[in-house]
């Protein structure tokens, strides 16, 4: 996968009320749904982050931010 491409998806659902909550929960599932259809061609060091109000980010974050979070999931496993 080209580390400089960019793609963006939008799903536009009409005729029913949601609730915030309810629009947050579409907006995962819809980003975790993407992520699924890549399958492999989906980096294994990519994540998935919320970056606002029903917009997702998928990608690899920088080594440094990788890093800290390992960190942080061994901290929080006492490993």
């Amino acid at each position: 996968m080209n580390k400089n491409s960019k793609h963006e998806f939008q799903f536009v659902l009409t005729g029913v009320e949601l609730t915030d909550e309810q629009q947050e929960k579409v907006s995962r599932a819809v980003a975790q749904a993407g992520v699924l259809a890549l399958g492999e061609l989906a980096p294994r060091e990519s994540v998935t982050v919320r970056v606002k109000p029903k917009v997702w980010w998928h990608g690899i974050p920088r080594p440094d931010l990788m890093q800290e979070l390992q960190r942080s999931a061994a901290d929080q496993l006492k490993v």
